[in-house]
């Protein structure tokens, strides 16, 4: 199942609030955690072709060919994300386009990476298949994506608190109670910023690595990030939960 047309147009109406929040380098998750798992995994690019898998407003194209990539090209299913991402970087390749419908000749690619898109759609079958197909040999796909054991939990937002519950509690009288749900996949509905209208899918970690293997990658590595300390001075509370809870995940696969 494609990416939820709600959360396309979220996307395309939040544009430049989104490229905004992103370059104002006040996102914790990104500045502190996810980006520094992904740049410290990224291979030698000079001379390589890239494609950019959930290029949002760009400025993840702009690192890849800051570090010599010989082509940077982003693709990103919200035709207001990929205008901002025009505007902003002139001299890069930009596309509309749906991942899960690469349109794109076979071996095209040295490297193709994805930054916190794949949980957007329900079965990664048809995403895999199309990034192995455009992958040269010895190439690698490089993505983040939602932790499992974080995003399956029961998630309860307001203001001034959000809580996350994964867990039971079981009564002497044989009843239970269950927070969230990781064994099972699933849509969910979320508002970030207090604002933004989102769906994004769950699904537990065995179903994720059948698709990969169906696909015919090769998993070369697979990271649980934890924060770096520089966090500790803007949100202390950050590095204490996301030094024990995970919150994403990093899978580096290799087409042999």
């Amino acid at each position: 199942m494609p990416t939820d047309k709600r959360t396309i147009k979220s996307y395309d109406d939040y544009a430049d609030n989104w490229a905004r929040k992103l370059r104002s380098g006040n996102n914790h998750a990104h500045k502190f955690l996810e980006k520094p798992a992904m740049y410290k995994k990224l291979p030698d690019l000079k001379g390589k072709s890239v494609l950019c898998v959930g290029c949002g407003t760009g400025e993840e194209c702009e690192h890849l060919a800051k570090l010599g990539a010989k082509k940077v090209v982003g693709i990103d299913i919200s035709k207001g994300l990929i205008e901002v991402a025009k505007q902003s970087y002139p001299d890069l390749e930009f596309h509309v386009m749906d991942m899960e419908k690469i349109n794109f000749s076979g071996n095209s690619f040295n490297f193709v990476y994805s930054s916190l898109t794949m949980h957007y759609v329900k079965d990664w079958t048809k995403t895999l298949r199309g990034i192995y197909k455009v992958l040269k040999k010895n190439g690698t796909f490089l993505f983040s994506t939602h932790h499992p054991v974080k995003w399956s939990a029961e998630i309860n937002r307001s203001n001034g608190k959000n809580t996350f519950l994964l867990g039971y509690e079981k009564y002497e009288s044989g009843g239970c109670k269950v927070f969230g749900d990781y064994l099972n996949a699933r849509k969910i509905d979320d508002i970030w910023f207090n604002e933004f209208k989102v769906s994004y899918y769950h699904r537990p970690l065995a179903e994720i690595i059948k698709d990969i293997i169906k696909s015919g990658f090769f998993i070369s590595d697979f990271i649980e990030p934890k924060p770096t300390k520089g966090v500790i001075k803007e949100k202390p509370n950050f590095y204490d939960i996301h030094t024990k809870i995970p919150l994403f995940m990093i899978f580096e696969l290799s087409k042999k």
